[in-house]
Order: structure tokens, then C-alpha cells, then sequence
């Protein structure tokens, strides 16, 4: 349908049998990846985003040897690098073993080297994954997320121009901070962090959690579009479209209708530094969506307006018309990190 037009793919929870299980290399007998109890799936993923002219041979082969995970150059310059989630995901009985390492697998390891190259080379990245890392910290193990939130933050803003999950069927985001200067200790002769220590006067990357066609409980298909800077590769713009499930009935086919445009819906409620509208020409960045959940705090409205849109604007809706509700629902915006979101608790909103 989309004719030469590339597309990017990333692995999901749906994307293995059983439902979520990836082994890590270093689990499997043989000496090799090739052993991978699951290496039938790469390959065979591997091959077909090849074969679309998607990725390279070179990216090929590595994905299909990586779990499905691969780096590409896109034609304006843009590197994407699209790693396998479930590594971090709950429902990923692999994961749980050795879990004091939060990377067994080796694909943070691979994020963190792709984004010190594009660095070095002056080159600006995406992120793209299946499972997000925090919002509500149901979905992602605690270890593994903290690491990919200091990923995030190392590489943030300058490298990192965005970060693309799914999973949740909702339309949501979650923003990455820089960590407070007390958060780091000594121990031994060793230095922690620790990463719960947030410093949220400083907003780094915003995590873009997409709306997805298919529905789930409660919710309405939907899909979005987004306007991106062909220079830094920031989002400018997203408009959001839905298709009623509740009409669906009526039809022979989805109708899809315009639903919101973020810049248009959020963007009055933002205020910059200098107390003045948030610029035309500025980017939907961090600052910005910081700023909607400061507005969100003193502005029940806006909450409400964000929770509805949350589902796709579904006629079935969870209620959230409390401050103690709002309060929460930033809390979970405001979390890239597993440990982060389950702080924030789950007895004041809609789930």
C-alpha cells in the first residue's frame, strides 16, 4: 500500500511463539547465535525487511544473528536504530535469571555503541522499540529500564532525536530527565547512581508511546502522522486520526476521522521561559511536553482532554476528573523507567 515508501520495523511482543519469548544467545547450547531457539524468527524477519529493500544485507545479517535488531542510515542522514524490547519485557520468562545484569542479552550494549558513533560522527538517531520502558511501570523490568533511561539521558538532546514505542494501544508519552547532581555515591571504590533521583527541572527526550490500529479493550483504532525536521530530525508537528468502534457496526470497511493536532490541542496551555507562547517554529520536545504536564497540574480540563485522547477518544472512557487522578497521570508521563512509574502508585486513575 505504501509502494517504495521504507519502513522501519521493530520486534514485539507479538512477534515470537509463545506470545513474548526471546532467549538470550548465551542461554542456547551452541556456540554460536545460530542456536538461538528462536533464530528461525530473525532470520526469517531479517530476510523479508531486506527483501523489501528496507535494510541492507550487512543489517540483514546482523539482525538476523541480533534478535531482530539492526541500525540503518535513512537517505537524509538519519540513523535508526530499532532494538528488540521483550528483553526488558515482564512477560519474557527469560528475563529472569541473572537479573542483578541488565543487559544479558547484549542489546543495550548495541544501543549504547550506535549512539557513541552517531556522537563521534556528528549524527542524529532515532530509537525505536516495541515496549516502553516506564509510563505506569507495569510493562518493563526495573534493572534493564533504569539503563536504558541512562542511555537515553546520556545521549539526550544532542544525538537522540526520538524515541517511538507501541504496546500500550494507547496514545500516550513519557519524558526522560537529567538526573539530579546528589544522585550519584561511592561504595567501596565504585560509583552508583542512583536513578530514581530525578532532576525534573530538566527535561532531556520525550518518549512517543503511538496509538495503534488495532483497538483493545476500551479503546478506538488509530493511527499517527508526524512532521519531522529534515535538518535535526526533531517532530514538529503530530496529528492523531481514529476510527469509532463504536459506529462499527455501520460500516464495510474503518472510517477513519481526524481526531486531534497536538501542537494546536496542547500547545495554548504551554508557556516558554519567557512566560510567551511556545514558538511556531520550536519542536514538540521535551521542554514542551514538560510544560503541558505543569499545566496539567493546576488544569483538570487539560487532564481530562489528555485522558480522552489517551483511548483514542473512546465512548468508554475511565473517568478522571480527580486532582489525585491528574497528579498521577503526570507522574506517569513524567516516568521512563519502570521503577519510576510503579512509584507513582495505581489507586487514583483509570487503568
Amino acid at each position: 500500500m505504501l509502494g517504495n515508501i521504507p519502513v522501519y520495523a521493530t520486534l514485539g511482543n507479538h512477534d515470537s511463539l509463545p506470545e513474548a519469548w526471546n532467549t538470550q544467545n548465551i542461554l542456547n547450547p551452541g556456540p554460536n547465535a545460530s542456536s538461538n531457539a528462536l533464530s528461525w524468527n530473525y532470520q526469517l524477519l531479517s530476510s523479508m525487511w531486506a527483501n523489501e529493500g528496507w535494510i541492507n544485507s550487512t543489517e540483514e545479517s546482523y539482525a538476523a544473528t541480533h534478535y531482530g535488531a539492526y541500525a540503518h542510515t535513512t537517505a537524509s542522514g538519519l540513523r535508526i536504530i530499532s532494538i528488540n524490547t521483550d528483553f526488558w519485557y515482564v512477560d519474557n520468562i527469560f528475563n529472569y535469571w541473572n537479573v542483578t545484569n541488565p543487559d544479558t542479552s547484549g542489546v543495550l550494549t548495541f544501543l549504547a555503541n550506535e549512539l557513541a558513533a552517531c556522537e563521534k560522527a556528528g549524527q542524529r538517531a532515532w530509537i525505536i522499540g516495541h515496549v516502553l520502558s516506564g509510563y505506569d511501570g507495569s510493562n518493563a523490568l526495573p534493572n534493564p529500564s533504569a539503563l536504558f533511561y541512562s542511555i537515553v539521558r546520556r545521549f539526550s538532546p544532542a544525538t537522540i532525536a526520538g524515541v517511538f514505542f507501541g504496546h500500550t494501544h494507547e496514545d500516550q508519552l513519557q519524558i526522560f530527565y537529567d538526573y539530579l547532581p546528589n544522585s550519584t555515591y561511592t561504595k567501596n571504590g565504585k560509583t552508583y547512581r542512583n536513578t530514581t533521583m530525578v532532576d525534573y527541572s530538566k527535561p532531556l527526550q520525550v518518549g512517543f508511546i503511538g496509538p495503534s490500529i488495532t483497538p483493545l479493550t476500551g479503546n478506538n483504532a488509530g493511527y499517527q502522522l508526524y512532521q519531522v525536521d529534515a535538518s535535526t530530525f526533531s517532530v514538529t508537528g503530530i496529528q492523531t486520526y481514529f476510527a469509532n468502534v463504536s459506529e462499527a457496526n455501520t460500516w464495510t470497511k474503518p472510517v477513519w476521522k481526524f481526531e486531534y493536532d497536538a501542537r494546536q490541542t496542547y500547545g495554548p496551555s504551554v508557556k516558554g521561559t519567557l512566560s510567551s507562547p511556545w514558538p511556531v517554529a520550536a519542536p514538540l520536545n521535551a521542554s514542551f511536553w514538560h510544560d503541558v504536564t505543569e499545566s496539567m497540574l493546576s488544569n483538570q480540563t487539560l487532564v481530562e482532554l489528555y485522558n480522552l485522547l489517551e483511548t483514542k477518544s473512546s465512548v468508554v472512557t475511565k473517568n478522571c476528573s480527580t486532582s489525585a487522578c491528574g497528579k498521577q497521570k503526570v507522574c506517569y508521563i513524567r516516568s521512563g523507567s519502570a521503577a519510576l512509574g510503579r512509584a507513582c502508585g495505581d489507586s487514583h486513575g483509570p487503568f
